[in-house]
């Protein structure tokens, strides 16, 4: 997870980024500490709310004097990035481990599309075709 980050830092960060990355032994203990307290307490401490904004142009072609012509972007900490990581992992593995998907589900899947469902429903569909002919 914490090699996935890009070296882009926050502006308050008071740890850069690459070295964060260097220091990985040392940083991920305490970095672990700062999610499983987060997590056990259902809380994320105010200076991982903040953010840096910046408006970047939607298309170099429009007009740079027009507010409706930006994008914000908001720029997380490092820490923020990677609690907001972990959450979406355990968020995305809890209806696998629990066996609360429908097995013929084929949204918001993993692996799944609209392709495998219509190849689901054609095998379905000749499946039970061939069973009332033999």
């Amino acid at each position: 997870m914490l090699f996935n980050c890009p070296s882009k830092q926050f502006d308050s960060d008071t740890i850069p980024t690459w070295l964060v990355k260097k220091c990985t032994s040392v940083v991920v203990p305490v970095i672990t500490n700062i999610v499983n307290l987060s997590l056990s307490s259902g809380q994320l401490h105010p200076i991982f709310k903040e953010s840096t904004i910046s408006p970047f142009l939607k298309k170099c072609t429009l007009y740079k004097d027009q507010l409706s012509n930006y994008r914000l972007i908001s720029n997380l900490s490092v820490i923020s990035k990677i609690i907001e990581g972990v959450v979406r992992s355990r968020l995305n593995d809890f209806p696998y481990s629990n066996n609360l998907l429908n097995p013929h589900q084929s949204a918001y899947c993993k692996h799944h599309s609209t392709e495998t469902a219509l190849i689901y429903i054609n095998d379905h569909y000749f499946t039970l075709t061939a069973r009332r002919f033999f």
